[in-house]
């Protein structure tokens, strides 16, 4: 197979259906079907964010630029697997970076990416003289694929999680008490816990916050999640762990607060929740946050990826950190970092996490 440059006819195709508002991705397979070549969606992209392009398509030795071939792949081997996968062995042109695009490679195997996920690939690269290009590059390639699952996690289903049932929740707030509360929740790793497992600690929490007070303070002390990934179980620094259900997580999480959040409004003048980064979870305990400040408006909610913060609670100064990073210099940190707190309160705590025990039951 040879290569040609991009004609005038593709270009003003790829804008065309820019215009219509296609994924690059979406593009690529599009032209796939027209022109019957293999175009790379970041060329694609490329050409829609620049307007210029040094991508290349392929075609075969003797192909008009205008021709409209579909079958573009020769000596192409299909495996059927007995567990439904497929495997596609094929020697193919393209560059290196081709050879990194996952849908650049299932269309060259002749799969659509809006169907087929690769399960692995293995892609052996040799050069070899042409007569018509000089020296170019040969891939001898062996994709594993597998159809796509209907009821398969997207990125959509992951935000729906969130967006669900977000309805403001509004209480008719009176005064109780002359008191504080403080809810320290480090550590609650759910995917790992389960809503059921805690059942007997909210039980008592809830006895305590009916008593009533002036302000309760919610303080999420990080790891709120056993993992940072939905589909991997592994911590914000990579390492692996045992699997986990995320989406269960998520629910368990929700339904924890449903029920925390609307006592502590029902028995307090003012309710805070403030959170601090776990080195299992920061990122999803942030967005998570998000979601609760939707749900619950009248909850003063401080979010941040910190490690570490302080506040000032009546005249008391606390300082809040997960625990893993310099536990030690904790007290030395608060007085450097939040001099403002420490200076204006009378008495000073640090609420931190981190360091607990796995029960095997």
């Amino acid at each position: 197979m040879g290569y040609t440059k991009w004609t005038d006819e593709h270009k003003n195709r790829v804008i065309e259906l820019g215009k219509q508002g296609l994924s690059s991705r979406k593009i690529a397979q599009r032209l796939f079907d027209e022109f019957g070549e293999n175009f790379s969606r970041r060329t694609v992209s490329q050409y829609l964010s620049t307007g210029s392009t040094n991508g290349r398509v392929r075609t075969a030795p003797n192909q008009q630029t205008n021709n409209k071939i579909k079958d573009v792949k020769r000596g192409t081997e299909i495996v059927i697997n007995k567990d439904g996968s497929t495997t596609s062995s094929t020697t193919m042109q393209m560059t290196s970076e081709q050879a990194k695009d996952p849908e650049f490679v299932l269309r060259a195997h002749g799969f659509n990416p809006d169907d087929w996920d690769i399960v692995s690939a293995r892609n052996n690269f040799w050069q070899q003289n042409s007569v018509e290009n000089g020296l170019i590059d040969l891939y001898q390639s062996k994709i594993t694929v597998k159809p796509k699952s209907d009821d398969e996690l997207t990125p959509q289903d992951i935000v729906n999680l969130f967006k669900a049932d977000i309805k403001p929740y509004t209480v008719k707030q009176v005064a109780r008490d002359t008191h504080n509360l403080v809810v320290p929740l480090p550590d609650l790793h759910f995917g790992i816990t389960a809503l059921e497992d805690v059942k007997g600690h909210l039980d008592r929490l809830l006895e305590l916050i009916n008593k009533g007070y002036k302000t309760i303070v919610i303080e999420q002390l990080g790891d709120l999640f056993h993992s940072s990934q939905m589909w991997s179980s592994q911590t914000l620094r990579g390492t692996m762990l045992d699997e986990v259900d995320m989406v269960q997580a998520i629910e368990d999480a929700k339904q924890f607060f449903d029920i925390l959040v609307p006592a502590c409004l029902d028995n307090s003048t003012s309710v805070y929740i403030k959170q601090m980064a776990g080195n299992h979870s920061g990122n999803m305990e942030y967005v998570f946050m998000e979601y609760l400040k939707a749900k619950y408006p009248q909850v003063v909610i401080k979010n941040n990826i910190k490690f570490r913060d302080a506040y000032l609670l009546d005249n008391v100064g606390i300082m809040l950190a997960h625990g893993d990073l310099a536990p030690k210099n904790l007290p030395m940190l608060f007085a450097n970092e939040f001099g403002g707190v420490w200076s204006l309160s009378h008495s000073r705590e640090i609420h931190k996490g981190h360091f607990h025990k796995e029960k095997t039951v």
